[in-house]
């Protein structure tokens, strides 16, 4: 059965928290903690309190001194006794109420376009001033570890619903209080105006991550994607908020997606050496480099990436270098990877390429086929909610289900009502329950649609029996972003993106992406409030 090595527990301790109450901050650590026994379903939709809102929200704000954990849960939870409190300044913390009341803050935490809301994300006061976060994969004594995307701490901390609600019980009074919300390294900081024993509701669309850094305190990951001839992955960051202005092409510039052209340019996009090496976005993106050799020829090239994207080019992966992904992702890295991109983890299947998978990849992860396609579709992808091989709930597979039905995107172009209708499905994994890495999400039965996997895929179990040190992610996804037939991209980016909304394909895919993001936990859990100390 599968498993990751950062857990709840592990996310609690890099938020500063502890088992037990204390005073002053509390000590973070590197993450390597087992997991709690608990294994709870994803949970449903939390509803905010119907208070008036607060007068105003303002991103930023000014705090500092060191401060205990207090207060958690998703709806509220437990909190610290005043005398284990030490406020940051110019705040109240632990403030009695009459009748059983708490002070508290409740809202909606949306993607950067303000449209969707997102689930799983980190809502917490930290205990000091936010810190800048490092850049690219960390390393060093970063590594591996979620410890360093919070180095801040968090006086109370809880995670959002399903439906992106969240409810923070017990929180400090004050005119500048520091509201972050946060997965992964994307972040941002708001102050807000708290009034004791009542509950502080944010007005609704109010709490979206960033889509640009454009306050001191916002922070976004840097992404890379390789763009091809047959996908424009490219352009789903932009429909899920980014502005034009985050696209660059290679590794300058000051944006957050890093455009490098994929595809053998002789190969026209289509056929090629072996009938099928992938070719290149057709035109690229003016100073675009070649992924080959300037994205992933080395290890090196990677790291600077907290996600890499690749892109369909129609064809096999042109010249390919999957050990330099896989060092990448068993160092922390993600990558999605996008049809024919299946030849990184099976090696070519119909090129004469030098390149092949590693041994602990290839058929250890899925059974591969070539090529592939139910043609223009809609078929019907079945979320999976089970774990592979168990009939067991895999809880995030439950909250993808929940998410899509929220935002509209079951049940649509003839599919049944739990159903995600999907245009442009290719067949190149089969999943089964001897393929102990991989974790299916989306099946349209043989095939699987998208499935996930965590790395390095042959680590060891801890010495006291505790989980695997799982240190990265990656994903294989045989949703096309250009299949709807709504969605009119053309190229380069991101002039050539059809800035329109998210189709229901695309809105799977943010889903996922957001998961990619965070921290790994494992699928055997379900994602949960962080703990707090009583």
């Amino acid at each position: 059965m599968r498993s990751h090595f950062f857990s709840a527990v592990g996310v609690a301790a890099a938020l500063g928290l502890s088992a037990s109450a204390g005073c002053g901050p509390l000590s973070s650590s590197s993450g390597f903690e087992r997991p709690s026994a608990s294994t709870g379903t994803a949970a449903g939709s939390k509803s905010s309190a119907s208070k008036a809102p607060v007068a105003a929200v303002q991103p930023l704000l000014t705090a500092g001194g060191p401060s205990s954990a207090s207060g958690t849960g998703a709806q509220g939870g437990s909190g610290s006794s005043a005398a284990d409190i030490v406020c940051p300044a110019g705040l109240q913390c632990n403030v009695t109420c009459s009748g059983g009341a708490t002070t508290s803050i409740s809202g909606t935490v949306y993607d950067p376009a303000a449209k969707n809301p997102l689930y799983n994300i980190s809502v917490y006061v930290p205990q000091t001033p936010l810190q800048a976060l490092p850049s690219g994969v960390p390393t060093g004594s970063d590594a591996c570890s979620c410890s360093a995307l919070f180095p801040s701490g968090a006086v109370v901390s809880t995670s959002t619903a399903v439906d992106g609600t969240f409810t923070l019980t017990n929180v400090p009074v004050g005119s500048a209080v520091p509201l972050v919300i946060q997965v992964g390294k994307w972040r941002r900081e708001y102050s807000l105006n708290i009034t004791a024993c009542d509950d502080n509701a944010v007005p609704d669309k109010s709490l979206t991550l960033p889509g640009s850094v454009t306050l001191p305190n916002d922070n976004m990951p840097d992404i890379a994607v390789s763009t091809g001839a047959s996908d424009t992955l490219e352009c789903l960051m932009l429909r899920m908020g980014l502005p034009a202005t985050e696209y660059v092409a290679g590794a300058a510039g000051t944006g957050h997606v890093h455009i490098f052209s994929g595809g053998e340019a002789a190969a026209g996009g289509r056929g090629g050496r072996g009938g099928g090496i992938g070719g290149p976005e057709n035109p690229a993106m003016p100073g675009a480099p070649a992924s080959s050799t300037t994205l992933w020829a080395s290890q090196a090239q990677l790291m600077p990436y907290d996600i890499v994207l690749l892109s369909c080019e129609g064809g096999e992966t042109y010249d390919a270098n999957p050990p330099a992904l896989e060092a990448y992702l068993n160092a922390g890295g993600r990558a999605f990877a996008s049809h024919y991109h299946y030849s990184w983890f099976s090696g070519p299947l119909n090129t004469v390429q030098a390149y092949v998978a590693p041994a602990d990849w290839g058929t250890n992860l899925a059974t591969w086929t070539a090529n592939g396609g139910q043609g223009n579709g809609p078929i019907a992808g079945v979320i999976d909610t089970t774990l592979n091989g168990s009939t067991l709930p895999f809880a995030k597979g439950v909250a993808l289900q929940q998410w899509l039905g929220l935002v509209g995107a079951l049940g649509t172009n003839g599919v049944a009502a739990t159903d995600l209708a999907i245009y442009q499905p290719r067949d190149n994994a089969q999943i089964a329950a001897t393929n102990t890495p991989s974790q299916p999400w989306i099946t349209a039965t043989p095939w699987t649609l998208y499935f996930s996997f965590d790395t390095p895929v042959n680590a060891a179990a801890a010495a006291e029996g505790g989980e695997p040190a799982y240190c990265g992610r990656a994903v294989f996804s045989d949703l096309h972003v250009a299949g709807n037939p709504t969605t009119m991209d053309t190229s380069p980016p991101a002039g050539g993106c059809d800035a329109t909304d998210l189709s229901p394909q695309e809105k799977a895919l943010e889903f996922m992406l957001f998961d990619l993001s965070s921290c790994v936990i494992p699928d055997t859990m379900a994602p949960s409030p962080i703990p707090m100390p009583r």
